[in-house]
């Protein structure tokens, strides 16, 4: 009987029951935690394992029986299991599922056929399920294990063991002797050789990691059939294929080959620590140094993770003693959660104790959240991996697939089975959150609007040393008060002076050329030349006398002075552009706010809102909307909003060391309601601004087309 047999035809107990493949073979398994036996079904052309529980062993060991009531009978009559033709029927659908029958039909060959057909097209959507973790299988290192492993019996000796323990003492006293050389060697890895040498280093340490795994396997007497590459979001890693310790019956030897790997790399990483010690400066020191410090922790940091299939799930797993973990934590938590919104009234899809299954949920829920960012992250990085469009497909197929597509299978469960949502409490709760929650994402109720701003006196002046100088006199401290025209700072410069000086002289020779020109005939001659540098020389000492005018800081406004150099003090010099002073007219105040390009739409001129200084001791005060830029912001003026001085506008320093944001901003100006002094210096803050309502789903998708269209380059 072939599984498609099985699909059309009911199953019935006086049907013969189809033929096991002859090489399959059965293994004793591990004990549950509960103590409940377990065993293993090996196919070893497939190189799989099914774990099987008691029920299903004892029928598979009267397989031979060939009849189904007879084999129900005899397990009845020789155990306490009580099984049905139902139990019957499930092994065989699973035998079947997973081509354990032997097929003797033409119809059962047309299905195989069928299925290496498809194995072999792995078609367009095959690749983007799996575009993210391929394997390819290099090499079988089951012939060098079994004519190398003889020769490495030292390494699980207790002498190796004492020795790879004072090796971690010895080198470590001696590290902590010359700490700072050693902490040196890390900038040796910023070049090319150093990188070379980074490489080689982790590429020891890896291939290392796979030996362990490989010769902890092979002397529990596991075949190893595989060693390779696999391709983990386009980056390689070696892999080795370990998976006939399924077969193992202590859980204590699958948890030595788990952990194999990782303690290869301690290790290496204990001798390599020692070993740096004792060799010179160079290239190989560097690559020891690696060994003992990076790859150790990179390797515990990634295979100790759980909540991925590597060294620290299969860990988590046989300590637990749950076999596939993630699918059973995964199905217990959807039960939990499933009962506790809508009350099913489902059995629980298997029994465990309860502190295992309080394990199993937490596990389960922190698997579901760390997916949620890995793949979010994935999801930028494939973005940035390609080119555009190719990065935006990508990625929304990630955050589709692996994000969206979960979501979407477990709300339609949902929605299939509302009929059998119970009138309990959690359900009427959960119906009332679910509806409360699309009226937050639907209902146009947001209308605030709040961006980063600065309240700063509407006239203020800066000033800055306009040439290299020094000071002569200083006639104000900050707190005086100024009148336009009054001079702060009285600066000299000497090499202004000298050219001052030399213009004039020149000024006198040429003014006494053009005026005596009549007496020589020379001096005649050249009267049109004499006239033009005349004419030069008179506008290059108009210019050196406007610039020794700008050497006296005169304030330009009434007000305060609220910022001064300090110490500044008579005969200092200073550099050109050298910040000096600032003075602020308190008349009157402005706020001058940067909103996002995703709020621009929603906020006009007119406008009414709050500025709330970042100074608590500050009251916030109402304002207005004056104006909008009707393009973006292309550089700061002020540099307390830049996320380079700490603010909350995110922005970078150009090659001419000017502020530029990030993303696209606009800037807004915008005038306190009430009359008052404008403040002291320049402080920041938030506005809040009463805009045009809109949903919050609505704001979603404005900003997800926005970022469509700008980082596509339509």
């Amino acid at each position: 009987m072939t599984a498609a047999t099985l699909e059309r035809n009911s199953f019935s107990a006086s049907m013969s029951l189809p033929a096991l493949r002859q090489e399959l073979t059965l293994h004793p398994g591990v004990r549950y935690a509960e103590g409940m036996p377990t065993w293993t079904l090996q196919d070893p052309v497939a190189n799989r394992f099914f774990r099987l529980n008691w029920l299903d062993f004892e029928l598979l060991s009267r397989w031979h029986m060939g009849d189904a009531e007879a084999i129900i009978a005899d397990i009845a009559s020789h155990t306490t299991l009580e099984p049905t033709v139902e139990d019957v029927e499930n092994l065989i659908k699973f035998l079947a599922a997973n081509d354990l029958l032997e097929v003797r039909t033409e119809q059962g060959l047309e299905r195989l056929r069928e299925q290496a057909a498809r194995a072999r097209k792995r078609g367009f959507k095959w690749l983007l399920k799996n575009y993210l973790f391929m394997r390819f299988p290099l090499v079988s290192p089951q012939g060098f294990l079994d004519r190398t492993a003889p020769y490495l019996q030292w390494i699980w000796t207790k002498t190796f063991f004492v020795c790879t323990v004072l090796s971690v003492l010895v080198g470590g006293v001696l590290v902590l002797r010359q700490w700072d050389t050693f902490i040196a060697t890390f900038p040796y890895f910023f070049n090319v050789e150093g990188f070379l040498t980074m490489a080689l280093s982790l590429s020891v340490a890896k291939v290392m990691h796979e030996l362990g795994h490989a010769y902890t396997a092979h002397r529990y007497g596991c075949r190893v059939p595989a060693m390779g590459v696999a391709l983990l979001v386009l980056w390689p890693v070696l892999y080795t294929d370990a998976t006939e310790t399924w077969k193992l019956e202590s859980r204590g030897q699958r948890l030595k080959v788990g952990a194999a790997g990782m303690t290869a790399e301690l290790i290496l990483a204990a001798y390599a620590t020692l070993l740096w010690n004792f060799l010179p400066d160079g290239p190989l020191r560097s690559s020891i140094f690696l060994l003992a410090t990076t790859t150790w922790l990179i390797t515990l940091v990634i295979n100790l993770n759980p909540f991925m299939r590597f060294d620290g799930y299969y860990l988590l797993s046989d300590s637990l003693g749950v076999a596939n973990l993630q699918e059973r934590a995964f199905g217990l938590a959807r039960w939990r959660m499933r009962e506790l919104l809508f009350s099913f009234g489902d059995p629980a899809p298997e029994y465990f104790p309860p502190h295992r299954a309080r394990a199993l949920l937490l596990y389960a829920y922190g698997t579901w959240v760390y997916r949620f960012f890995l793949f979010l992250g994935i999801a930028l990085l494939v973005y940035h991996l390609f080119f555009k469009l190719l990065g935006i497909f990508l990625m929304l197929v990630e955050l589709t697939w692996f994000i969206g597509r979960p979501l979407y299978m477990e709300f339609k469960e949902w929605i299939q089975r509302r009929g059998e949502i119970s009138t309990s409490g959690n359900a009427r709760w959960t119906v009332l959150g679910l509806l409360l929650f699309l009226a937050l994402l639907l209902v146009p109720w947001q209308s605030q609007v709040s961006a980063p701003a600065l309240w700063r006196s509407a006239e203020y002046a800066r000033f800055f040393v306009p040439s290299a100088s020094y000071v002569e006199t200083v006639n104000v401290s900050p707190g005086d008060q100024v009148q336009p025209g009054d001079i702060l700072v009285q600066l000299v410069s000497p090499d202004l002076d000298y050219d001052i000086a030399r213009g004039q002289k020149q000024l006198e020779i040429l003014m006494w050329k053009v005026k005596f020109q009549g007496l020589d005939r020379q001096l005649l001659d050249q009267a049109p030349v004499s006239l033009q540098e005349l004419q030069a020389e008179t506008a290059a000492q108009r210019a050196r006398m406007e610039e020794k005018e700008q050497l006296q800081l005169r304030s330009s406004v009434a007000g305060v002075v609220t910022e001064m150099r300090e110490p500044l003090s008579p005969g200092e010099w200073l550099e050109e552009g050298a910040p000096l002073a600032l003075v602020v007219s308190r008349e009157k105040g402005v706020v001058e706010s940067y909103i996002s390009e995703g709020d621009l739409q929603r906020v006009q001129e007119g406008h009414h809102g709050m500025f709330y200084p970042s100074d608590l001791g500050r009251k916030p005060f109402e304002v207005v909307v004056k104006a909008i830029d009707n393009g973006s912001t292309k550089q700061l003026d002020e540099p307390y909003l830049a996320s380079t001085h700490g603010g909350p506008v995110a922005a970078r320093q150009n090659a001419e060391g000017e502020l530029v944001p990030q993303a696209p901003i606009y800037r807004m100006e915008l005038v306190p309601v009430a009359e008052g002094l404008g403040p002291e210096q320049v402080l920041a803050g938030t506005v809040t601004i009463e805009g045009e309502r809109e949903s919050v789903i609505s704001y979603l998708a404005r900003k997800v087309v926005s970022v469509l269209i700008r980082e596509s380059g339509f």
